[in-house]
């Protein structure tokens, strides 16, 4: 098992080898078993092992198709292509994620367009959506911050008023719930990452599910060139294929699905371990002052991915101060996200500046994410505390 991930290669974040990072994946010896087992086997690249766990992970989620892709990234991608996005089109999501949620737009040279986030949930305001939505609105994205669910009726209301298609980035939420049903079942799709720091890993992957028919063999064309093997006319050519447009080689592995099924079949394991250490760390912040811990909803139970608390005006040291003395205490801290409105390219190209969307930014100013993930010791967790009353006691 290796506590840290490094986060680098896929984000920028810093390494600690020799201490705690914010994420990590927890690989044990049923995962190393089912990998190698596959290895010799005559499939290593999509086949049945594939098949098998997005059988598995459709039943888990209460959906009647997912579409295994290479990362949750790739299948944000074709679900904006599944949706028909076109360009000119508009796609309402929120700032406050990363950058690949509004990439599903801007793929399909569609629009994003921001609307401002709650600030005690820090998903999408419904009521922020609203005065966002125009005639050239076409979809919809929520994405559910770390791993609590979005105001998810209030949002398929707006989208059933005005026929927006939605696209749930819930590569957060994997095995979080609302109001009792798993997050992703809900219309028309929604996406889940696999990436190490995410609530069960396959190394690199994604999933897509979808309850839609039509949507699903969209998908499942984009994933895989849009070759079609249709032998109508072409009886006699078993080896006819063509294809119907630009689609892409987006295939998940068989190695990887071997490790994913194990993985989810310890998922309610990683659970509840990342609820204790959210327990333990609602316990030890409480008499700290000056640091706000995540609300949570009456309504919702969280499959926490991150666990992000608020440096606000009554602590001692400002939020940078206090990330860059976690640096030094070789703690991982990180924070998520630095808001698509801040980017140069959502500003050049879409016409974005720092000063809209106040909430955001106001949480922006005051967000940290603390380590959490399920291979994370106690006594990891008591240095993560003892760090923060560190750094309390020398800025006071």
């Amino acid at each position: 098992m290796r506590k840290n991930q490094n986060p680098a290669i896929a984000g920028g974040d810093p390494v600690f080898p020799e201490g705690i990072g914010y994420g990590g994946q927890s690989i044990g010896e049923a995962e190393k078993e089912a990998v190698l087992d596959v290895l010799d086997r005559d499939y290593i690249t999509r086949g049945p092992e594939v098949e098998a766990f997005e059988a598995e992970i459709a039943d888990f989620v209460g959906t009647d198709h997912a579409v295994a892709v290479t990362s949750g990234t790739a299948a944000l991608h074709i679900a904006g292509l599944a949706a028909g996005l076109e360009p000119g089109d508009e796609v309402i999501t929120t700032p406050l994620t990363f950058t690949a949620t509004a990439n599903a737009a801007c793929h399909a040279d569609a629009e994003p367009v921001f609307a401002d986030v709650k600030p005690d949930t820090r998903n999408l305001d419904p009521a922020a959506v609203r005065e966002r939505i125009t005639e050239d609105t076409e979809v919809l994205i929520p994405m559910h911050y770390a791993g609590q669910p979005c105001a998810i009726d209030e949002l398929l209301a707006i989208a059933d008023e005005h026929d927006l298609c939605v696209i749930w980035d819930a590569c957060h939420a994997l095995g979080s719930r609302y109001n009792g049903h798993r997050v992703g079942s809900e219309r028309d799709m929604a996406m889940f990452s696999f990436h190490p720091v995410k609530n069960i890993t396959t190394a690199e992957g994604g999933m897509a599910v979808t309850n839609d028919d039509h949507l699903a063999e969209r998908l499942r064309s984009y994933r895989s060139f849009r070759m079609t093997q249709d032998q109508e006319g072409h009886e006699d050519e078993p080896w006819h294929q063509v294809t119907e447009g630009v689609g892409f080689n987006y295939n998940f592995t068989d190695i990887q699905a071997a490790l994913g099924r194990v993985q989810l079949d310890r998922i309610e394991e990683f659970k509840d371990r990342r609820d204790e250490l959210v327990a333990q760390y609602e316990t030890k912040l409480a008499d700290i002052h000056g640091i706000e811990t995540p609300s949570v909803k009456d309504n919702v139970d969280p499959m926490w991915h991150l666990y992000t608390i608020e440096i606000d005006e009554g602590f001692p040291c400002t939020r940078g101060q206090f990330v860059r003395a976690m640096h030094e205490e070789n703690i991982g801290v990180q924070v998520h996200y630095v808001p698509l409105h801040h980017h140069l390219h959502f500003q050049a190209t879409h016409g974005y500046s720092v000063e809209q969307f106040p909430v955001t930014n106001w949480l922006y100013d005051r967000i940290v994410s603390l380590p959490l993930y399920p291979g994370m010791s106690d006594n990891d967790h008591d240095r993560v505390v003892t760090a923060i009353n560190k750094i309390a006691a020398h800025y006071r």
